[in-house]
């Protein structure tokens, strides 16, 4: 295996047993060490306490993803009467939830901002850099993951091509783990990644100064076939320095709890689920009644087939009670059921911190600000917040390899103050109330980059004040002129206002304040 280099391999999809079980589950565990650093001596023990903790994560995370892909325990339905009508209705709001997370977090690729004019031109350069590693798309399969199982990870490593300098690789959460120090920082002190190989498994675990490479044995099936499964390691195969000095693999959080996007409410998707069967039987036995003849007997040679087929019963009564031919047709209230699900579906949205197309069943005519907030796209975008900010602590990782990746190589020199990750949302929506703030916060004295920053009319603040910067004066004046007209005036007293007349070359009018 090349240097640092973690095994991607293609693990086989083995689907799991009709409807799998989706009890106990709140959210993923964390891995503490209790070593600050791992040796030849402690690592077998270390990382067999890491891997029963791994073990259990791993199973509720095959049981998410497989929820998330329709396989729900509705699928084992049974009913005790009329069992010959058992509809199993799947309505994946499972997949409707990731689906919405992951489009409104990532409208578009997350990029790096400056936070000073004077490192405008090395962001860039690692805007680029940043772009042939492959991370963008790895952040996709990232917040993909976390949405769906609450965890995500991502692996960084030098490569040899001077244009690319280093690679970004998404991992499946299943065969990746990270342990953090039980001390007051909570850094993290190791972090692994497995594969299973003929009934054999092989770990390799990195700290900051080492890589090993530990080989051991699996009992059991695939999680989600069987509840056990024990998982060893046995004996280190192989050891060297970690030449990178960080620890490859980053682990990304969906929220404080590890819980998946979908999790807090899997009780109300069944529930929905269930409803809707029940819903689909009470048609079917709506349409497949059963016909009662009262008070009369039938042809010898009729039968409950022969009826089927013509359609038509021609009966005499056998006493002098009148003969009398009916269908059972007792049918649910489809209203009073639609009016439950509502109220399920509303529910799950709050919980989940989705909007709401529709208040009550019918469009409310709102618009601006007015629909953001009774919509619930408000909330939407807090959770999305609170993400980010959990999303940019854990890049923070990965921007201290990279800087020192192509620091090491010569290739840029940027200090890691100088960036920070920035995602790009709802640049339009409700842009004339943003451009409004910004027209006031600039009359009030605002500096033009706290003003863009604070209305929300700019995704990147710096760079756009500095393109604009000409246009700013135009209609503002130049700044400037006012530190001048003050320091001429010791700091004293209010500043004149100056404006220069047109030129007949067309020059533009400059008035400073």
């Amino acid at each position: 295996m090349a240097e640092n280099t973690v095994n991607q391999t293609t693990e086989q999809e083995d689907k799991p047993k009709k409807g799998i079980l989706t009890t106990d589950l709140f959210g993923r565990h964390t891995i503490f060490s209790s070593v600050d650093e791992l040796t030849e001596d402690n690592i077998i023990p270390e990382v067999n306490s890491a891997l029963s903790i791994h073990i259990q994560n791993m199973l509720e995370e095959e049981r998410l993803y497989w929820y998330r892909r329709g396989l729900q325990p509705v699928l084992n339905r049974t009913k005790t009467n009329n069992d010959f009508v058992c509809n199993t209705i799947v309505e994946n709001h499972a997949e409707e939830i990731v689906s919405f997370k992951n489009g409104y977090f990532m409208t578009q690729p997350a990029y790096y901002v400056s936070r000073n004019e004077g490192s405008q031109g090395k962001v860039d350069k690692l805007n680029e850099y940043l772009y042939r590693s492959g991370k963008l798309s790895c952040d996709n399969e990232v917040v993909d993951w976390f949405h769906t199982v609450g965890l995500g990870y991502i692996c960084v490593e030098p490569n040899d091509d001077p244009e690319t300098p280093f690679k970004a690789y998404a991992l499946r959460p299943m065969s990746a783990f990270v342990a953090y120090s039980m001390g007051v920082t909570g850094e993290p002190v190791y972090a692994g990644h497995t594969v299973v190989n003929d009934h054999r498994i092989y770990i390799d675990v990195w700290t900051k100064t080492r890589m090993f490479r530990l080989n051991g044995t699996y009992d059991a099936e695939l999680a989600t076939k069987c509840p056990d499964r024990a998982v060893t390691s046995v004996q280190v195969l192989e050891t060297r320095p970690n030449v990178l000095g960080e620890i490859p693999i980053i682990e990304y959080r969906y929220n404080s709890t590890n819980m998946a996007a979908f999790e807090p409410v899997i009780g109300i998707l069944d529930s929905i689920n269930s409803l809707d069967s029940d819903r689909s039987d009470g048609i079917t036995q709506f349409i497949e009644s059963l016909l009662v003849v009262t008070n009369a007997d039938l042809d010898e040679n009729e039968s409950a087939s022969t009826i089927r087929e013509k359609g038509m019963i021609l009966i005499k009564s056998t006493s002098e009670l009148a003969a009398k031919v009916e269908m059972i047709t007792q049918q649910l209230d489809q209203s009073q059921a639609q009016t439950y699900v509502d109220h399920l579906i509303n529910n799950m949205l709050v919980i989940c911190g989705m909007p709401n197309r529709s208040e009550g069943g019918s469009v409310v005519n709102a618009t601006g600000q007015a629909l953001l907030s009774s919509f619930g796209w408000y909330q939407a975008d807090s959770f999305a917040r609170n993400t980010e900010d959990l999303f940019k602590k854990s890049n923070r990782q990965f921007d201290r390899i990279v800087k020192k990746i192509l620091g090491e190589r010569g290739l840029l020199d940027i200090n890691i103050n100088d960036f920070e990750l920035h995602f790009v949302r709802n640049e339009t929506a409700n842009i004339q109330s943003k451009a409004q703030a910004y027209q006031t916060l600039l009359a009030a004295g605002m500096h033009p980059q706290l003003a863009a920053s604070k209305s929300g009319v700019s995704n990147d603040p710096v760079a756009d004040t500095k393109m604009s910067e000409k246009y700013l004066k135009m209609i503002w004046g130049d700044p400037d002129k006012v530190d001048q007209m003050e320091e001429q005036g010791n700091g004293q007293g209010e500043a004149e206002v100056v404006e220069e007349d047109r030129t007949a070359s067309g020059s533009d009018s400059e008035g400073s304040v």
